[in-house]
């Protein structure tokens, strides 16, 4: 399903793999050119999740985060968390769509084998600041890598003081100016249904002709 699993089986097991992204409903999202000024996180409160670095980098930079999701460890980061972070808890996929579609950016600071919801949030227009490891690398394409349509912005250590300084970064930059919501959307597609489709019947017809 990614670059990143298909290393760990070479690296395993001896084996080349066909990476086939896993399909994700792009489509039911639409891009909006007027944002609003609020980060956005998705996310099960797992540990794995990392969205503790999310509440601490936020709690030094005083702007205004958004954390939909349940978990274990939801109490416990709310405790830590100040006034300017917000948990909503489990939303429907309208209310997700709703607030992917307006926030300045999309926050992500787990590892991940691929990742759905920053595609999603991608599909809604919205650029993505991330920790540049696993999945990631192949669905968002960092704006200093000169890629034709840059998604978003990825910090390189997995602490919430890279996360914060990225986030500082962007705002004082205003560097959510730089990207194209419809371009955005448009590169999202890649990882949509159709793609899936496509990618997956052509592996199939190749493996029975060979």
């Amino acid at each position: 399903n990614s670059s990143f699993t298909a290393k760990r089986i070479k690296k395993y097991w001896g084996r080349e793999s066909k990476i086939i992204h896993p399909p994700v409903n792009t489509n039911y999202f639409s891009p909006n050119e007027n944002r609003g000024e609020f980060y956005l996180s998705v996310s099960r409160l797992v540990p794995n999740k990392r969205v503790d670095l999310l509440v601490k980098a936020f709690n030094k930079l005083d702007f205004p985060l958004i954390i939909i999701g349940e978990g274990p460890e939801k109490k416990d980061l709310e405790k830590i968390a100040k006034n300017n972070i917000k948990f909503l808890g489990f939303q429907k996929d309208f209310e997700i769509k709703k607030l992917m579609e307006n926030c300045r950016a999309f926050i992500y600071a787990g590892i991940e084998d691929f990742g759905i919801a920053p595609v999603e949030a991608m599909a809604a227009g919205a650029p993505i600041i991330a920790y540049g490891k696993a999945g990631i690398l192949d669905t968002v394409n960092c704006i200093h890598t000169n890629s034709e349509t840059p998604t978003g912005i990825l910090y390189q250590n997995q602490s919430y003081d890279a996360l914060k300084d990225c986030v500082q970064y962007f705002e004082d930059k205003k560097i959510w100016k730089n990207f194209s919501n419809n371009d955005i959307n448009i590169w999202a597609q890649n990882f949509g249904l159709e793609s899936f489709h496509k990618k997956f019947s052509l592996f199939l017809n190749q493996s029975i002709t060979e």
